[in-house]
This record gives C-alpha cells, structure tokens and sequence, in this order.
C-alpha cells in the first residue's frame, strides 16, 4: 500500500500551482480597462508581449468591459527588450485615453524547467488600479509549473485565466 502512495503523490504534485489574490472585484460593464505593457522579469524575451496578447483574448473571452491596449511601436530601430521605453510610450499614450482603470502587470517565470521532462513554468502578478490613483484595488499573483507534454503558451492560458476569473462584471 505504502508503495503507491509515494508515486502517486509524486504525480499529483508534478504539476502545482500557486496563487496568491485578492478577493473578487467587481467593475461596471461599461467601465473602460487600459492594459500597460507588462514588464518582463524573466529571461525569455518578448514574454511580456506574449502574456498580453493571451490576457486580452482571455478577457474578451470572458465578456470584461472594455480592454484598451497601449500600441506597440514597430519600429525596427528601437530596442525590442526595453521595458522602461515601452513603459514610457504606454504612459504617453495613456494620458490620451478615457479609461476608467489601469491593468498592470510582471511575468516573474517564463521558461521550461531543465532536465527530461521539461516542463513549462509561468509565473506572473496582475493589478487593477483605478485611474488617478497609486493603491490598486486588486492584485493577484500566481505560478504554474505544466506537465512535460504541455506548451508555454498553454500553461500561460491556465494561469492568466485563472487571474482574470477573480475580476467580474457587475449586474
């Protein structure tokens, strides 16, 4: 009996997630979101990038009001990995915007794990933060290590919807 307990707790924990968030918040629908370009703390570049495009397909999946997003520059010439710029011509463009709220956000891990399995490792915080203001009104923080046979982009699906089922639509 002892024996399988061991592998099959071995195989429960191979792939565990980790969360950290505030309690549920509520936004009215007709409300308007800016998403600031997510700063990447991990080493793969252009994860930030990524995790925006799959968090505003998530979040139009879910019916959330309206998501802005700041332009990306495509400028051939401009540092592709420099988050303060990106940082700096969203802020820009932000104060050309009606929007109600600011998303905010850091990818932490974006990478497979070393060895045979390989498996992919996302970890990453969001913040709602109404405008004009510094305290945000809800902050989730959450990590997820997949299975060998899964993707990144798969993984970074699972963890960023899991984050966005914590912010609903009022009635």
């Amino acid at each position: 009996m002892f024996r399988l307990v061991i592998p099959c707790l071995v195989l429960l924990l191979s792939a565990c997630t980790t969360s950290r968030v505030a309690d549920d918040v509520e936004i009215n629908p007709s409300t308007t979101v800016a998403l600031l370009p997510l700063v990447n703390h991990a080493q793969t570049p252009l994860a930030g990038e990524r995790a925006e495009d799959i968090l505003t397909s998530i979040w139009q999946q879910n019916k959330l009001p309206t998501l802005l997003r700041a332009p990306r520059n495509s400028n051939k010439e401009l540092p592709p990995l420099d988050d303060q710029y990106r940082l700096d011509n969203a802020m820009q463009w932000l104060s050309t915007q009606q929007a109600d709220y600011l998303l905010t956000g850091s990818i932490e891990e974006w990478r497979y794990k070393a060895g045979l399995d390989g498996e992919p490792v996302v970890a990453l915080t969001l913040s709602l933060t109404a405008n004009g203001q510094t305290t945000p009104i809800w902050t989730g923080t959450i990590a997820k290590s997949g299975w060998g046979r899964d993707s990144i982009a798969a993984t970074a699906q699972d963890v960023i919807a899991d984050l966005i089922s914590y912010i609903e639509v009022s009635e």
